[in-house]
């Protein structure tokens, strides 16, 4: 019964919030979508990098070149493709390993990056969105106070009720978004700083490898 009640107290919230709230409804959707591949996204882009990292160096400095690219084989960490280039930069002449790790890591970081302009997008435009909502919710209560005067308090309470409900929607929607997108920023910029180290690193063994070799 409370479950009941509670779907219905929310049912409500929303049909009197107006047709804005449809709009803030498809951003929370959109939202959560982001939030989650995010999540997700950035697990997989930094498990078991550290590990990876120090396996490949190790590897590298010893001159098992072809046992550090099986090593990297598979693994889902975003610098491991950062890893995978400074190793094959030896087969492409005129491409120093370094030039080659600042290359993939480019393109690791707008990969990690992606999703995140959405979230921003939400962040601010929902509250904006629920601003639309005070604004055609205080038109309602005028043009209500206009037609029936200030003897019909209900008339006049509904155009308020949408007005007050579609700004707490909208804060509702962003202040979540603001917080996942400040702590997504955080981690991919923790993960850019481990890619430009760790591709350093390598790209200096493999270019004091390369000179040995020849």
């Amino acid at each position: 019964m409370a479950d009941i009640a509670a779907r219905s107290a929310l049912l409500d919230y929303f049909v009197r919030g107006g047709s804005w709230m449809w709009a803030l409804l498809i951003c929370s959707v959109v939202a959560l979508a982001v939030i989650i591949y995010k999540i997700v996204n950035l697990y997989l882009a930094g498990r078991g990098a550290q590990a990876l990292v120090e396996d490949v160096a190790k590897l590298v400095e010893d001159g098992e070149t072809e046992e550090a690219r099986h090593r990297l084989t598979g693994s889902s960490a975003a610098v491991a493709a950062v890893l995978r280039s400074v190793i094959g930069a030896s087969e492409h002449p005129g491409e120093t390993p370094l030039e080659a790790a600042q290359a993939a890591g480019a393109t690791e970081l707008a990969a990690l990056e992606a999703g995140l302009p959405v979230l921003a997008t939400i962040a601010n435009v929902a509250p904006l969105i629920g601003f639309l909502g005070t604004v055609s919710g205080m038109i309602r209560a005028f043009t209500a106070i206009a037609q029936a005067g200030l003897g019909e308090p209900g008339v006049v309470a509904a155009g308020i009720g949408e007005a007050l409900i579609t700004t707490a929607s909208g804060l509702i929607v962003a202040i979540p978004c603001f917080i996942a997108y400040s702590v997504f920023v955080s981690r991919v910029n923790g993960l850019a700083l481990g890619m430009e180290l760790a591709g350093t690193r390598v790209a200096k063994l493999m270019g004091r490898a390369m000179r040995d070799e020849a």
